[in-house]
């Protein structure tokens, strides 16, 4: 448990920086929202262990919140990479975060390319329903949806709650794996590759 928290050993440069962090998600750090009950599946913790973890990291959060005076464990992204985002938020003066997507984007300034296009193609290596929490494929739709364009998005595995993603703008859905296969031969460059092309066939013969 942690009882106290001091700052006697930060350097003074972090001080003094600006952060901006990129955050693909905006989940608070607790709660069914949260980082534990969410995340916590993907990383191997049972059922049983979700409300333990949850409430040390209430304590965490209370414990902070004594020494910065902020409480930030409902902050969007809060609960984006274990926690990290409420880290940030709490123990460092200037910190943005940021959608992870947004910064790309502008960065490569897709929407130039965007804006004349019929079609938008996107992708993830699995569509479920954490992706229309604001992850790449989401982001991509919202840009295109800004010039009424069609959205298909392809995946390695689709989850039944992939659903959401197409109240976020993706029109359509394909998972790209063909018959019964395991993991490591499903991501193997040439099956992948092969894969991908053998779907993207198919859909755009509808679309053209």
């Amino acid at each position: 448990k942690i009882e106290r928290i001091c700052s006697e050993n930060v350097p003074q440069e972090l001080r003094e920086c600006h952060f901006r962090i990129a955050c693909d998600v905006t989940n608070p750090l607790c709660g069914e929202n949260g980082a534990v009950y969410v995340f916590g599946p993907q990383k191997g913790v049972k059922p049983e262990e979700r409300k333990i973890m949850d409430h040390d990291m209430l304590h965490f959060a209370a414990k902070t919140a004594e020494f910065t005076g902020k409480d930030n464990t409902q902050a969007a992204g809060a609960g984006a990479a274990g926690g990290l985002g409420f880290a940030f938020l709490s123990y460092l003066p200037n910190v943005e975060l940021k959608s992870g997507i947004r910064i790309v984007l502008e960065a490569i300034d897709l929407e130039k390319e965007v804006m004349d296009a019929d079609v938008v193609v996107t992708g993830e290596g699995r569509l479920d329903f954490q992706t229309a929490m604001g992850k790449v494929p989401v982001g991509v739709a919202h840009l295109a949806k800004k010039y009424d364009c069609k959205v298909v998005a392809f995946a390695g595995g689709v989850t039944e709650d992939a659903g959401k993603c197409n109240e976020e703008g993706i029109d359509a859905f394909f998972p790209i794996v063909r018959g019964v296969t395991t993991l490591d031969e499903a991501m193997h460059a040439d099956t992948a590759k092969r894969n991908m092309a053998l779907s993207a066939e198919q859909v755009f013969r509808l679309l053209c």
